[in-house]
């Protein structure tokens, strides 16, 4: 029983020693290091904006935007982002954020409605859930009907 009391003492000891800023190994912080000098004429890479939406296109300002309510037209659609969740479509059929139904073979569900650029007969991007809800399978493109809420 003495064997197992000295033990525990040594990996106590041993774990403790761990963190006490040991003077050999300096523990370096982000703030404390320093940035080598690049050669003349290279450039370092601006920081990106902390502001995701800003850098997909999207508007900052989330508040609908007045739109025609009714049917906007049909869409191809390909599967978004998988990781961004709930259901949405991305589409150029719009002008700024609302709300929205998306129609493919008989089934129909509510989905935010995200402006994106270009021409409105270009294809649109559906959430991985709402592909999901209207049994589109994720690799395909399916034509969809949406409308304004």
């Amino acid at each position: 029983m003495q064997k197992d009391i000295w033990g525990m003492v040594g990996l106590v000891a041993v774990g403790l020693a761990g963190c006490s800023g040991d003077p050999l190994w300096p523990k370096r912080s982000a703030e404390t290091a320093e940035i080598a000098p690049l050669p003349e004429g290279i450039v370092r890479p601006v920081a990106r904006p902390d502001d995701r939406s800003a850098s997909l296109g999207e508007t900052a300002n989330d508040a609908p935007v007045a739109q025609a309510k009714g049917s906007l037209g049909t869409t191809i659609v390909s599967l978004g982002t998988p990781t961004e969740p709930g259901l949405w479509i991305k589409t150029p059929l719009v002008k700024g954020p609302g709300k929205g139904r998306v129609s493919f073979r008989g089934k129909t569900i509510d989905v935010k409605l995200i402006a994106i650029e270009g021409e409105a007969s270009a294809g649109s991007r559906l959430s991985m859930q709402a592909m999901q809800a209207l049994g589109i399978p994720l690799t395909d493109l399916a034509e969809v009907q949406v409308l304004a809420i």
